[in-house]
């Protein structure tokens, strides 16, 4: 039988990505920090950065802990001395070896946190590829064909952060493999959703991870997440490339 459309899209976007990573610290960065309904006694911090895992593949907690303590202290921050951790990773079922690091740790110390995968694989066309009319079009039923849900992914994350955990406190990292395309798509949208960046802003907080820029296909999502906003609430934006 011949694969669908469909099928070919996620086997081209997902072989790319299973190549193994390990946790470098200079690829975190702290997206937001908020006080969970307003109680200011407690503290949720939002955090990207690359898979978490050590090169002699155990889960790379202190790592990850230690550099957010220094990333939180450069934006005037305290870091909680104990705190729940909420892995949101974006890896694929390629990535199972990597992705089995985290989940066997967090059944090991259930008390600690919790392991969460939003399977997440970019988009092929460029927005600016289609014409204004089909990109409008498109742009406004994104949640009715993009496969990762960007609309619905920004209210959840929102949604997290907003809850209180059993210590009190919440560490949320937000992870791929190379913390950079991925992350970069679902970080770049949240950058615009949450914090009122601009498009160019956010791809240039994405590019600026690593000696490269982003992935293509990444980088068309976000920009889809982009023109989503800009047809349904935010005419002000400007979604085109810089």
């Amino acid at each position: 039988a011949i694969p669908s459309a469909k099928m070919v899209w996620l086997l081209l976007v997902l072989l790319p990505c299973a190549l193994a990573g390990s946790f470098d610290a200079n690829r975190m960065r702290l997206i937001k920090h908020v006080n969970p309904a307003g109680n200011v006694s407690r503290s949720n911090f939002l955090f990207r950065g690359s898979l978490p895992v050590n090169a002699n593949h155990t889960f790379a907690k202190a790592e990850m802990v230690a550099q957010a303590t220094i990333l939180a202290k450069a934006a005037n921050l305290t870091l909680p001395s104990s705190f729940y951790i909420v892995i949101l990773s974006l890896l694929d079922p390629l990535e199972i070896e990597d992705a089995i690091v985290e989940i066997n740790y967090f059944k090991e110390h259930p008390t600690e946190g919790q392991y969460n995968n939003w399977l997440t694989v970019g988009d092929l066309v460029p927005p600016e590829s289609l014409s204004g009319a089909k990109r409008e079009a498109l742009a406004k039923n994104l949640s009715q064909w993009q496969l990762d849900k960007l609309p619905a992914k920004m209210a959840e994350i929102d949604k997290l952060l907003d809850q209180a955990y059993p210590t009190g406190n919440a560490l949320f990292y937000l992870h791929c493999e190379a913390g950079m395309d991925r992350t970069g798509e679902m970080s770049g949208s949240y950058y615009m959703h949450s914090l009122n960046y601009t498009f160019a802003h956010a791809l240039a907080v994405d590019n600026s991870i690593e000696t490269r820029s982003i992935e293509q296909a990444s980088q068309n999502a976000f920009q889809w997440y982009c023109y989503y906003l800009y047809y349904t609430t935010q005419p002000w934006r400007n979604c085109s490339l810089p």
